[in-house]
């Protein structure tokens, strides 16, 4: 699964590989292979990018949209 939605994130606040990187703790290297799904982050990591960009790690992995994190489980009111 990739983390198509990092990036998109990161391009829509107009933050390069690099400031992410700064921001984060970690390479741009990590940072660009995260974002293409070639590496999954650390879950220190993960906390940082989740905090960093105000998204839950399934809408940054592309598993939800931004106002639905929740899995559906066909108990819940919608």
């Amino acid at each position: 699964m990739s983390a198509r939605n990092i990036k998109v994130e990161r391009e829509n606040r107009g933050w390069t590989l690099e400031e992410v990187a700064e921001k984060v703790g970690i390479t741009k290297q990590s940072i660009s292979a995260i974002e293409n799904g070639e590496v999954y982050p650390s879950y220190k990591t993960l906390c940082k990018l989740e905090n960093l960009f105000d998204r839950s790690h399934k809408y940054l992995f592309g598993a939800a949209t931004p106002n639905n994190t929740k899995e559906p489980d066909g108990n819940q009111a919608e």
